[in-house]
């Protein structure tokens, strides 16, 4: 099954860490569409130049995938550059709750940078 959808920045709380260079983030997301869903992701990034980073992390959705209720991990490996953001995502197995027990899925978010505090976000998705 495939799901599409846009995720909205609601917060952000970035602190930077001068000895290794690693910013660590804490950041509120919503998604609409097709994962209608609260969300708080947690991630280290590591920006070399102002216009290139790389960034990991784990965010845990609460919400609906079409009729199903629960909660979920998505990992996350990405990258930053000259403003576009793209990054992989993995649904951790094991990590579903409620009607989403046993998700297994993978899939992408994109960012162009633009004005709007949002992405676009495609998830294909299976139940064991």
């Amino acid at each position: 099954m495939l799901a599409f959808g846009t995720v909205k920045l609601k917060g952000m709380d970035e602190k930077f860490d001068q000895n290794t260079g690693l910013t660590r983030s804490l950041v509120s997301h919503r998604y609409i569409g097709d994962i209608d869903a609260e969300a708080r992701f947690e991630c280290l990034t590591y920006a070399p130049s102002a216009n290139t980073a790389t960034f990991v992390g784990l965010e845990y959705l609460s919400g609906r995938i079409g009729s199903r209720t629960g909660g979920f991990i998505l990992q996350h490996v990405g990258s930053i550059k000259a403003g576009r953001y793209e990054t992989t995502l993995n649904v951790l197995f094991g990590s579903g709750t409620g009607d989403l027990t046993g998700i297994r899925g993978h899939g992408c978010t994109t960012w162009d940078g633009g004005t709007e505090q949002s992405s676009q976000v495609l998830l294909e998705y299976t139940f064991e």
